[in-house]
């Protein structure tokens, strides 16, 4: 059960410099878990002068993409798992179709390009951090 002292603590704000870093707290909580920026940021979207297009993945794709970008191996445990922890957060959504062999596939959500693009100026600054750019 819980007090009601707790529920008071968990709606105050932590502001720091005058803003407010409570909301952040539970996306950091997750998107800073081993795998979970990459595989928000291996999902290509393609910009055209109309509109974005989101591709799909499927999940054996998803695994080669990160392959491709590390010298470690997720597991499939661990996979299966961010996964879904991302499509809880409704940063990824999740199709399945009736087929056989069973299909599954991925893709980013609007939160979740959003999310992505708001990645992407922190990535840009650990490159040039890392490569004195």
């Amino acid at each position: 059960m819980i007090t009601q002292q707790k529920m008071i603590q968990e709606c105050l704000p932590i502001e720091v410099n005058g803003i407010c870093l409570k909301p952040l707290i539970k996306y950091l909580k997750s998107i800073s878990k081993k795998w979970m920026i990459f595989i928000i940021m291996i999902f290509p979207i393609d910009h055209d002068e109309f509109a974005s297009t989101i591709k799909k993945l499927r999940y054996s794709e998803v695994k080669t993409r990160i392959k491709g970008i590390t010298s470690e191996i997720i597991s499939d445990t661990t996979l299966s798992s961010r996964l879904k922890e991302l499509e809880e957060m409704k940063i990824l959504n999740k199709k399945h179709f009736a087929e056989i062999p069973p299909r599954v596939e991925y893709h980013l959500t609007s939160k979740g390009i959003q999310l992505r693009n708001s990645l992407q100026p922190l990535i840009e600054w650990a490159i040039k951090d890392c490569h004195g750019r």
